[in-house]
């Protein structure tokens, strides 16, 4: 859920509105096509890891 503060920073009235707030980015793409258990391991900046993708 997004929280009533973030929606006042819009000008959104909260006790009228409420909203749900989700991220799909190419990292996890990733991680569903690869298998990969860890999103942790795309910022560890190990290079071995990064190439194969």
């Amino acid at each position: 859920m997004v929280n009533p503060n973030v929606l006042r920073n819009v000008g959104i009235d909260p006790e009228e509105w409420q909203g749900f707030a989700f991220g799909m980015g190419i990292e996890r793409l990733t991680m569903l096509k690869h298998r990969i258990g860890d999103l942790r391991l795309f910022s560890d900046n190990d290079l071995r890891f990064l190439k194969q993708f």
